[in-house]
């Protein structure tokens, strides 16, 4: 795994050309620029986060404390955003006294246990039918609203009745993320851009009369950047739609 010294290593010799340019970023500028490129990246990059569950017990929203804190649950930090917020109701469709996440166990049922349950996945369809008509009333998703910066998740509107599930997009570990190639290229051109912006404040010369190019150090930086964004918001391409009659 790689670790943050080893990233600092590998983008300070990077810029300095394994040492050919005798100019590169102080360690602290280059762990800087490393921090907030990771906050960009797990907030932007959708291999910077997993997606998990979290079970939330339904105790929490009877507590006084929910009602004090204005009806807001604390999350934990490594949450970066809530995609579902959803009361577990009901028991499982195929007749077991656990309740159902997915339709995987049914499919799963239908392969596997013995066929004089019926035809679960015609019934399901049947009743999927049925939901588009009766959505307005369904209760068993709960309206909701997130905060990145808070990591509070205020519960609008009913308070639930049941304990409920979140699936949420979490950071993944840091020496996961020093790992990525597309993150590594992008703090190299965010160092790229700041080695450029410094040489070009101080104008001095190199022994021999020789002179640094900082314009073009720092093109350098911005033309690797605005590749990196381009590739980036051309993989976050959205599975799926809202459709209105």
């Amino acid at each position: 795994m790689a670790t943050e010294r080893y990233l600092i290593s590998e983008i300070q010799a990077a810029i300095s050309n394994s040492c050919a340019l005798p100019e590169q970023l102080p360690e602290a500028e280059v762990r800087r620029i490393i921090h907030r490129a990771r906050d960009w990246a797990w907030v932007n990059y959708q291999y910077a986060v997993e997606q998990k569950l979290m079970a939330i017990p339904i105790e929490i929203f009877y507590n006084p404390n929910f009602n004090k804190e204005h009806r807001a649950i604390q999350m934990p930090d490594c949450v970066v955003a809530v995609t579902e917020f959803k009361e577990i109701n009901g028991v499982g469709i195929i007749g077991q006294p656990e309740r159902d996440f997915s339709d995987s166990k049914l499919l799963g049922a239908e392969i596997f246990l013995s066929p004089f349950q019926g035809d679960n996945l015609v019934y399901r369809t049947a009743m999927y039918s049925y939901f588009d008509l009766a959505k307005n009333y369904m209760l068993d998703w709960i309206r909701y609203k997130f905060s990145y910066n808070t990591k509070r998740l205020t519960v609008l509107g009913r308070i639930p009745c049941a304990s409920c599930y979140c699936t949420v997009l979490t950071k993944i570990p840091d020496e996961s993320l020093y790992e990525d190639e597309l993150f590594v290229r992008y703090c190299l051109a965010q160092s790229k851009i700041e080695l450029g912006r410094i040489l070009g404040r101080f104008g001095f010369n190199m022994p021999g009369g020789v002179t640094i190019n900082f314009a073009d150090i720092k093109e350098d930086g911005k033309e690797e950047m605005a590749a990196i964004k381009e590739q980036i918001d051309g993989e976050n391409n959205p599975d799926w739609f809202l459709q209105w009659p």
